[in-house]
């Protein structure tokens, strides 16, 4: 069960966007809603983080970390039904969860506000904000609009959860650069969000949240254990710097399966609390060896060599 409501504005627009869509505009702005999405955004970090600049990654991690438990916390609270579960005319052409049914709240989510349009906004806008770099102002603004564009055409949003979403990207990076400027140390900063949002704990009833806390507590204990005993260094050529990458990506999805093992099918989806508890984990899990204990094997490889 959720709350419906909506500006009168937004399913006629829907309507009118997916009357006009077509199988070419479908498959386009599919494309463009998979910049918002969990793999390519996963992509952006770990490009940031083993090849390019890791003090880059972990300034737009922390902030998107927060935006997603944010987000998170708000859609449990608000419980907004998505579009398509509202309006027998608007259609979902992309649902979040392909494996669940499209009516499933537990493993759909709610829609206010749009975690494709915050993601982005965290990690591409973010990207361009830390970095300063014309070009890549311009070309991170248009992927986050389309990203945004595309939520609405697909049925998963109203234009009101893109724009909610775009804000808690954006302002998320501003408020946890105004929280390095007041407080020094940053395991304190971390301790505070992580005890915020640990009161979704006790109502939120839907994947994201615990996806999305379980990340924080990963990517906030990653951070702090490379930097005090790891501290590895940008790669010297972009080769070593691509086979880090992709023995990141391996472990992130390598070891995710293998922690779903002991478990069935069925409990995995059956959206308990319990289930939900061991997403949590296995995502902080994830997240802490590919963030902090995985590069230790780049200081080994040194000395080797």
């Amino acid at each position: 069960m959720g709350n419906t409501f909506f500006f009168g504005f937004e399913p006629k627009l829907m309507e009118w966007m997916q009357a006009h869509l077509g199988s070419a505009g479908v498959s386009f702005f599919a494309a463009c809603s998979a910049f918002g999405e969990e793999t390519i955004l996963i992509g952006v970090m770990c490009v940031l983080y083993f090849i390019y600049d890791k003090e880059t990654a972990k300034f737009v991690a922390r902030r998107f970390m927060v935006a997603g438990c944010a987000l998170a916390c708000i859609k449990n609270l608000v419980c907004r039904l998505r579009p398509y579960m509202v309006h027998e005319n608007v259609n979902c052409l992309k649902p979040v969860d392909k494996n669940a049914d499209i009516m499933d709240i537990t493993a759909q989510g709610y829609s206010f506000p749009s975690g494709h349009s915050e993601g982005s906004a965290a990690i591409i806008g973010g990207t361009a904000i830390k970095l300063k770099k014309r070009w890549l102002s311009i070309l991170a603004t248009i992927l986050v609009f389309m990203v945004g564009v595309s939520r609405v055409a697909l049925g998963n949003h109203y234009p009101t959860d893109v724009l909610a979403g775009w804000a808690i990207g954006l302002g998320s990076i501003f408020l946890f650069s105004l929280m390095e400027k007041i407080i020094k140390k940053r395991w304190v900063i971390y301790l505070i969000w992580i005890l915020i949002f640990a009161s979704g704990l006790f109502y939120c009833t839907t994947n994201d949240y615990f996806t999305n806390f379980g990340m924080m507590l990963g990517v906030f204990a990653g951070d702090l254990f490379e930097e005090k005993y790891v501290k590895f260094e940008k790669p010297k050529n972009i080769l070593f710097g691509l086979l880090r990458m992709v023995g990141a990506l391996v472990l992130y999805f390598g070891l995710n399966t293998l922690l779903k093992l002991p478990f069935s099918s069925e409990f995995l989806h059956s959206g308990t609390f319990m289930a939900h508890l061991v997403r949590m984990v296995r995502y902080a899990i994830v997240l802490f060896m590919a963030m902090g204990v995985y590069p230790m094997a780049f200081k080994a490889f040194k000395k080797k060599q």
